[in-house]
């Protein structure tokens, strides 16, 4: 499981601690301030305090899909990251203003929802 706070992505798993319960424990703590800034090539100052933060949409295959968040004004674009969690490198996916949420959708083949139109 991953979360992030500000620009540091922490990594977490379930482990026992010293008592031999399960709890999620810090496996990993990613500063990643200088990378995404540098990516985007902006700077703090051009967000104003607090105003750009990250949101992780997904983590596939060790690769944590990100996109940065801007609070100030919807309307600006933001851009969508990814960042591969074994070689430890960003990359920018794109630049887009975020409309609305965006859900996958996987869909059963052979389409089972298709009508068929064949006479029996």
């Amino acid at each position: 499981m991953v979360s992030v706070i500000e620009f540091t992505l922490y990594v977490w798993f379930r482990r026992a601690d010293a008592d031999g319960a399960e709890n999620w424990m810090v496996d990993n703590v990613i500063p990643l301030e200088r990378e995404i800034l540098g990516a985007t090539e902006t700077s703090r100052d051009d967000h104003g305090d607090g105003a750009l933060q990250l949101k992780v949409w997904a983590v596939m295959d060790g690769i944590v899909y990100l996109s940065s968040e801007i609070f100030r004004d919807p309307e600006l674009p933001c851009w969508f990251l990814s960042f591969c969690l074994q070689t430890r490198k960003l990359e920018k996916l794109f630049h887009k203003t975020f409309d609305n949420g965006v859900f996958p959708y996987v869909m059963a083949w052979p389409p089972s929802l298709v009508g068929n139109n064949a006479s029996p």
